[in-house]
């Protein structure tokens, strides 16, 4: 059910020059339009409340008395509220009307997924990880159980809120729809997304930023197994122009540094974890790799 979602999400969301539909409050995006007759000019402003980026789809229905305003359009938008479309009123023009509907996608379309990243193994350094694939309707991810009851990042990046939703698939409820476990999703800088599920207690916050290897959540003591799911998605370009699926984003297979090497995993296998500087840097500006090595070499 989950992947069969309507064609036409954009119903979801319609607004209107008279009245605006009430607009669901767990949307990550609200979208809303300021019309000043007297200046001839109408403005369009998205609050986008997660902290990762969202690609908007917005289609324009029976507009009238507008100049340049297309039939549809889109944009991505940063966390926060901005300004993101502007029209002004055709001088002939003696009445005034529009229509508009448009969907969230978590993501950018514009950022290109590192592939060749090497993630940290969700453990600290040194320390024995055994690994399981499954690959289910939600995509690829990894089964790791782990030998103490701490859950490390395995990249660096900006927690979201998962308690918000979209119109994609994966967030179409909301992106944590589970009653039984919880869920972190870390936004890296290369548009990629890193899920955590597990049961247990999270130790970070929507809007915080972490690093690779920072302790992130504590799995619940009285289950039999300490394990984390773990799993890399971005969205895809080419998903978001196909309308007859809600499935928008891809999940890929990621790099893990081990002793053995930058590998891609192997089902069942244990894994011993390697933090090296080039791991660690990987996604550092230049200024701090200067004072990361320069902090190292006081040690």
């Amino acid at each position: 059910m989950k992947h069969n979602l309507l064609i036409f999400v954009l119903l979801l969301s319609i607004c209107n020059l008279n009245a605006q539909s009430r607009q669901d409050l767990s949307n990550a995006v609200q979208l809303s339009d300021d019309f000043k007759q007297s200046q001839g000019q109408l403005t369009f402003h998205a609050d986008n409340r997660d902290f990762c980026d969202y690609y908007l789809q917005i289609s324009f229905l029976n507009t009238e008395g507008f100049s340049g305003m297309p039939t549809g359009t889109s944009a991505v938008v940063r966390p926060g509220e901005q300004q993101i479309m502007n029209y002004r009123v055709q001088e002939s023009a003696t009445r005034y009307s529009y229509n508009y509907r448009y969907a969230m996608f978590r993501g950018s379309i514009y950022k290109k997924p590192n592939v060749d990243f090497a993630y940290s193994l969700p453990v600290v350094n040194e320390e024995t990880i055994t690994a399981k694939i499954k690959e289910n309707r939600d995509g690829y991810q990894l089964d790791f159980e782990l030998p103490t009851d701490t859950i490390y990042a395995c990249r660096g990046g900006v927690i979201c809120n998962d308690e918000l939703k979209d119109h994609t698939a994966k967030g179409y409820r909301n992106f944590n729809d589970s009653r039984s476990m919880s869920q972190i999703t870390a936004y890296h800088d290369d548009g990629t997304f890193g899920e955590y599920v597990f049961k247990g207690k999270s130790l970070v916050y929507p809007g915080k930023n972490i690093k690779m290897g920072e302790a992130i959540a504590i799995i619940q003591k009285d289950i039999a197994k300490n394990s984390v799911l773990f799993s890399v998605y971005f969205l895809d370009k080419n998903k978001v122009k196909e309308t007859n699926t809600g499935n928008k984003h891809t999940h890929f297979r990621p790099f893990f540094q081990t002793f053995d090497g930058k590998i891609r995993l192997e089902n069942g296998k244990t894994y011993i974890c390697e933090y090296t500087d080039e791991v660690l840097m990987q996604d550092m500006t230049k200024r701090e790799r200067k004072k990361f090595l320069q902090k190292n070499e006081k040690k």
